[in-house]
């Protein structure tokens, strides 16, 4: 299995000791590490990378939990394990043991602890990506608002040139029925005067007044 820790990923740090328990940092405001029964003394982070470069460890598990991982490490010719703790791919604290036994259940622990410290960044992520999602449904609807609204502008606008064309059309329906019922009138009194004409025509006795 391949080793999670590149070598050009590695931030190498300080190692403090303290009794019973040695551990590094690779930022300040990196969580602490729960204690577990064994640990490390002073410059295990440099002596991993050692290790790492001479490719002497073997990677038996992995786990992360959202910036933080835990590795479990087995040196390949004999029983040291080591317990390895990263934070965005960077290392930040190794522990060392004798056998394997003691370090699975560092890893346990650890492991189980990078997931309650990245429940912040999980939450963090998950609203991250709500809000991202409601930003684009918001530009969506935004779009979609300005373009009802572009409708209706150019549908009032329609509706009042058809309300304007047939207030004209009915004032010249009206002025064409006024001409109309003027030309009826002058077409039945032309007509009143054929028939007189023709009347007078075809009188025999008809004759111009003397």
């Amino acid at each position: 299995m391949s080793l999670v820790f590149r070598r050009t990923a590695l931030s190498f740090v300080a190692a403090a000791s303290v009794a019973g328990a040695g551990f590094v940092h690779a930022q300040a405001s990196a969580p602490q590490a729960p204690a577990v029964s064994t640990a490390a003394s002073g410059g295990t982070v440099a002596e991993l990378q050692h290790l790492l470069a001479q490719k002497r460890l073997t990677e038996l598990r992995t786990t992360y939990n959202g910036d933080y991982g835990t590795s479990l490490l087995l040196v390949n010719e004999d029983t040291t394990a080591y317990v390895a703790l990263s934070y965005r791919k960077e290392l930040w604290r190794v522990y060392k043991f004798a056998s394997v036994a003691p370090a699975e259940g560092a890893y346990d622990t650890l492991a189980s602890q990078t997931r309650t410290w990245a429940e912040d960044d999980l939450r963090r992520a998950v609203t991250a990506g709500q809000k991202a999602q409601l930003e684009r449904e918001a530009q969506a609807a935004q779009q979609r608002a300005a373009s009802l609204s572009q409708e209706v502008r150019i549908m009032q606008a329609q509706r009042q040139k058809m309300l304007t064309e047939q207030q004209t059309m009915r004032q010249e329906t009206k002025a064409l029925d006024i001409e109309r019922r003027a030309y009826q009138t002058q077409v039945e009194s032309l007509q009143q005067q054929i028939r007189l004409l023709e009347k007078q025509l075809n009188d025999p006795h008809w004759s111009p007044a003397p």
